[in-house]
């Protein structure tokens, strides 16, 4: 928007259902990863800003995520995403076009579980979970991916705070997804005006109360997303 440049990206077909749209930047341009649900094998598809054309890959089953608001995390050369129940991370090359899994030993007694790279460089993989029984969530945690081989629990939600976020959400974990912005871990219910986002730095956690201009009652859903102007940035 800032360099007043634009392009249309054709969709590799019509009609043409997707799933877990994820933009990643990279030094020439940037790439897209979707998800085609048309299939029953769910092909995977990648834009190239270089050569302004998608590929097609192989998909993964089974399905990877109950959650459509969640990007995939971009983490050393590759899209990371959590599967449903039992919990595992899989990754998606985006220059090779594989999938593979991170074998690393997961928590234990996880409800829910998002991941979120941080950095510029995309050098870190973070991971926001609920610690409980039988769906609920009696704690949220955070953990950091250590050298690709564990994760190590940085940071623990304080209880007030959790208490809250779970009541907003009512447990349905289906509704909540997370994003990096400047050094922010930023986790959104779609159902709730707020934001709860944590200072990595500071390793402290705030809420980012309603816009003062939505109505008290909004039957919409929220969708948040974080925006970081570049000048030179072309589509």
């Amino acid at each position: 928007m800032l360099a007043k440049s634009s392009r249309v990206i054709e969709l590799p077909f019509f009609p043409f259902s997707f799933e877990l749209l994820t933009l990643v930047s990279t030094p020439k341009g940037y790439k897209i990863f979707t998800l085609c649900t048309k299939f029953s094998s769910n092909q995977a598809f990648v834009y190239d800003s270089v050569v302004h054309s998608w590929t097609e890959h192989d998909g993964y089953q089974p399905l990877l995520f109950e959650n459509f608001h969640q990007e995939g995390a971009f983490y050393d050369g590759s899209l990371c995403f959590t599967t449903p129940e039992p919990f595992s991370v899989v990754c998606f090359d985006l220059g090779t076009g594989k999938w593979g899994n991170l074998n690393v030993e997961m928590p234990r007694e996880l409800t829910f579980v998002r991941l979120v790279s941080g950095v510029s460089d995309r050098k870190k993989l973070y991971m926001l979970g609920g610690i409980g029984r039988n769906g609920i969530s009696r704690s949220m945690r955070l953990w950091e991916l250590k050298e690709g081989k564990k994760w190590e629990e940085i940071e623990r939600l304080p209880e007030l705070m959790c208490r809250k976020f779970v009541s907003v959400c009512y447990h349905n974990y289906e509704h909540v997804y997370c994003f990096w912005h400047r050094g922010m871990i930023c986790v959104c219910c779609h159902t709730w005006p707020e934001i709860l986002y944590y200072k990595v730095e500071r390793r402290s956690w705030h809420w980012l109360p309603k816009c003062p201009w939505l109505p008290d009652k909004w039957s919409c859903g929220f969708r948040w997303f974080s925006f970081v102007p570049q000048l030179h940035a072309l589509a």
